[in-house]
């Protein structure tokens, strides 16, 4: 009973001084400090993101961080002596913890489910890619058919018709030559 009422006391006294030394710090803010905000705020930005401390320690290089935000030293050592020597540690003690179930349930079947998709997929590109042989086998086929068979119905020239005649054996080479020199003059 005796060391908490010790401990209030020594609380109360340092209340005191701290309260003042707060009050005093604020005349001293470095000037992209917003004196609404609380100083921690700049603290953990310091101490947890590197582009802000880099710019700070860029723009600011002849005060710390601390000093930035208004905490000077003596409120510092105050608020160390407040976490060491007033506040009393918790006895630390094993506590048995029942191990967690995890639902594997779920994981197996985000795992099934990708396997699906891949092999879907797979599916899906070979069918693709046989479609495209096919189409250029068909592109093939296509023109050879073409050249084969309806050119030479097509064909208007007279010549063409004559040595067509000749090679099927309904004219003669004579008959060839001389319906030849007619179309020639």
């Amino acid at each position: 009973m005796k060391k908490t009422t010790q401990i209030g006391f020594l609380f109360v006294i340092f209340s005191m001084i701290l309260i003042p030394l707060q009050n005093d710090v604020f005349a001293e803010l470095a000037d992209f400090v917003d004196p609404n905000k609380d100083p921690q705020y700049y603290l953990d930005r310091y101490y947890n993101e590197v582009t802000y401390k880099s710019w700070f320690d860029r723009n600011y290089p002849d005060i710390t961080i601390e000093e930035a935000v208004g905490l000077n030293e003596e409120s510092s050592v105050i608020d160390s002596i407040l976490k060491k020597e007033l506040i009393q540690e918790a006895d630390a003690t094993l506590v048995h913890q029942e191990p967690i179930q995890t639902n594997n349930s779920e994981t197996i079947h985000m795992i099934l489910a990708i396997g699906g998709l891949g092999i879907l997929f797979g599916a899906v590109y070979g069918i693709k890619r046989k479609v495209n042989d096919n189409t250029r086998q068909i592109s093939i086929n296509k023109e050879t058919i073409k050249n084969k068979i309806i050119k030479p119905i097509t064909r208007t020239n007279p010549l063409d018709v004559l040595q067509m005649r000749l090679v099927k054996g309904e004219i003669s080479l004579e008959e060839f030559e001389i319906l030849e020199k007619k179309l020639q003059s």
